[in-house]
């Protein structure tokens, strides 16, 4: 009986075998070490007391100047500033001379003399260098003070601090003022005080490639003390395949201080074939790049079957350092509401791309799992309706987007914070003070978990106050050290209806436009910027009211019957007396006289006829009985009187039609009519 058994099992591993075999080959991944020797490296000084500290990244940088203040001499030794970077990586420490240069500036006195020493302490070694004699005289105004620290050659555990100090044993002003000082300065860009050192500084592994169908996976591996910071804020990276760089957006992931970057190569030429890999790694600007080359034998096969782009096993990254391009388009509609509130329905839409629309995508396919390590804000969600078949499927099922809509009501806030980056006060609003909230997902036509972009709708609906200025947008993306986002097109429209309206609108930045257009059917704002950067500021603000002053379709009423009482004014100055002939020859005949002012002694037209407007004198009428007037012949005159009245109606005529002038008692209205 046991023997029987026995060969049963014998025949089941020899069965078996082949295939777990098989599948332990396939989980096994080959990685060879390609970079890197130790490289001279800025540590940029930042922070301040406790938090002082040492940084490879010019990111970091702060807009705030960190400085230390001296207002008065030391005669004692005192203990300036003192600044640390953790766990220098591991491996060979090159001796040679470090430069320590620190800015500064001399106010209100002719300059100091100081005698100081710098000096850098690695686990039990230590390193030191004084103000030599001929450089300890700083003159007024700003400088450098520099330290040459000559360090010997020792190998690196990976896990001593590199931590710098600076003391004084002297410093005393020469010809100084009431209010002379002596000032340190570091931390931003322009005040880049920095120790130049030669370290270790990371460890880059070429992966083994990953072929599925006719595409190919390279992937490269960042080992290094700063962990993420190294892909994220490092200068560049690039991959070449046989001296060609690969295009496309990478798929980054990371694990503690680990962080994986994976490329898709879609040049194979098929079957087998060999290729030379290259990465490059600029990891500060201005310096030469990092570089690892290692030669991989591979077959691929033209059966598709692939997405062309990788799915990794492990959470992506949400940004490479650079950022991805974020769309924000806001439709908000003001609407009458009950008592003193008013109605504001909007309509939000983020549109995602790059780097965080994959993380997106990709998190959304995770949805309930709970075998992968996420991130806080993927791991908020729970399965809800998503069975496993539905996860981690490489596609997008209706049912994961149905459940992340539905859950996005209440995770909303912890979604656009933590996960993209947001405020979601400043971009939609509180959320206690919806009234109603709805989201909706459009995956923009692609369901699979791929490098396209996504939208995320939230339609909302809360009261405001009647007449109260209100917030409408203010700058909204928290900066980060790595941005998330690269830039920032922002499309806003605010409206109202007929029986509301928007006024005062205003925005506080140039870089957006603001525009305001009225109808009788609503107000409508707009506010347009494209390509804005994550640190920029700006506030657009507005007041919607019901005000019956304020309002389109009120004020439209107003403007036409005042435009209606305007016009019967003029048509009554325009209609001749009813006793009064039409005339059939002169420049009324023809109805070549446009408006017309009858007043007791004449008729002053605006005659349109001929060659070009003109105010014209009708005097051929008598201003009573309406009877023609007789010539100046006929009544008995002379030539020399008919030519002095000639003379004299003449100089009543108005001839200019800005600024007309008259003898009659209604001069005002004579002067107003070139503007009807």
């Amino acid at each position: 009986m046991l023997r029987g058994l026995a060969v049963a099992v014998m025949m089941a591993v020899t069965l078996w075998s082949p295939f777990l075999i098989g599948e332990s080959r396939a989980q096994t991944t080959e990685e060879s070490l390609v970079c890197c020797s130790p490289g001279e490296v800025d540590l940029y000084l930042v922070g301040s007391d406790s938090s002082a500290s040492l940084t490879p990244f010019s990111a970091e940088l702060g807009e705030d100047v960190q400085r230390v203040v001296v207002e008065s001499s030391v005669t004692g030794q005192e203990t300036l500033g003192t600044w640390l970077m953790p766990d220098l990586w591991a491996g060979e420490v090159p001796g040679g001379t470090w430069q320590f240069a620190i800015n500064y500036e001399i106010s209100n006195a002719a300059g100091v003399q100081i005698n100081a020493t710098a000096t850098v302490d690695i686990g039990s070694k230590s390193f030191s260098a004084s103000t030599e004699p001929a450089g300890s005289f700083l003159a007024q105004g700003v400088g450098t003070l520099t330290f040459d620290i000559d360090v010997d050659a020792f190998t690196s555990s990976g896990n001593s601090n590199i931590e710098l100090t600076l003391t004084a044993q002297a410093i005393a002003f020469q010809v100084p003022g009431s209010d002379a000082s002596f000032e340190l300065l570091w931390g931003t860009e322009d005040e880049d005080s920095a120790l130049t050192a030669t370290i270790p500084l990371l460890d880059i592994w070429m992966i083994e490639p990953e072929v599925e169908g006719d595409d190919v996976y390279l992937a490269v591996r960042l080992d290094s003390p700063w962990g993420l910071s190294t892909l994220s804020l490092s200068d560049s990276i690039t991959l070449l395949v046989n001296g060609r760089e690969v295009t496309g957006d990478p798929i980054e992931t990371a694990s503690d201080d680990t962080v994986r970057v994976t490329w898709t190569w879609d040049g194979a030429a098929g079957g087998v074939e060999s290729i030379s890999v290259q990465v490059e790694l600029v990891f500060q600007p201005g310096q030469s790049a990092l570089t690892g080359t290692a030669t991989f034998e591979i077959e691929t096969f033209d059966t598709g079957g692939g997405t062309g782009t990788y799915y990794p096993p492990d959470e992506p990254l949400r940004t490479d350092g650079s950022g991805s391009r974020l769309g924000v388009s806001v439709r908000a509609e003001v609407e009458s509401g009950t008592n003193d509130d008013l109605l504001l329905k909007t309509t939000t839409s983020i549109t995602m791309n790059d780097e965080v629309a994959f993380w997106f995508r990709w998190g959304l396919d995770h949805l309930g799992d709970d075998v992968t390590s996420l991130s806080p804000t993927l791991d908020a969600f729970s399965a809800g309706a998503v069975s496993d078949d539905d996860r981690i499927s490489r596609s997008l099922e209706s049912v994961e987007v149905a459940e992340f809509e539905r859950q996005m009501v209440n995770l909303g806030q912890l979604f656009l914070t933590n996960g993209l980056g947001l405020d979601s006060d400043e971009l939609l609003g509180e959320f206690r003070d919806f009234d109603q909230l709805q989201i909706k997902l459009d995956l923009m036509g692609e369901s699979n978990v791929v490098n396209h972009p996504v939208t995320v709708v939230f339609f909302t609906t809360q009261r405001i106050g009647d007449g109260d200025k209100m917030t409408a947008l203010s700058n909204f993306i928290v900066v980060q050290p790595a941005p998330i986002w690269s830039t920032v097109n922002l499309d806003v429209e605010y409206a109202s209806s007929m029986l509301t309206g928007l006024t005062l609108s205003d925005v506080d930045n140039d870089d957006l436009t603001l525009s305001v257009a009225r109808t009788p059917w609503g107000d409508v704002v707009t506010l347009r910027g494209e390509g804005l950067s994550q640190d920029e500021k700006f506030t657009f603000t507005t007041i919607a009211t019901s005000a019956i002053t304020f309002t389109p379709l009120p004020l439209a009423v107003l403007t036409m019957l005042g435009c209606a009482a305007h016009a019967r004014r003029i048509a009554t100055l325009a209609k001749p007396p009813a006793h009064l002939p039409v005339p059939r020859t002169g420049p009324h005949a023809g109805g070549r006289c446009g408006v017309c002012l009858w007043l007791p002694a004449r008729v002053y037209c605006w005659h349109r006829g001929g060659g070009g407007a003109r105010v014209v004198d009708h005097r051929h009428w008598e201003s009573k009985g309406g009877i023609p007037s007789t010539s100046m012949a006929q009544r008995g005159m002379s030539k020399m009187q008919r030519v002095q009245r000639r003379r004299q109606r003449r100089a009543t005529v108005p001839t200019d039609m800005r600024w007309m002038r008259s003898r009659d008692q209604n001069r005002g209205l004579i002067s107003a009519m070139p503007g009807l």
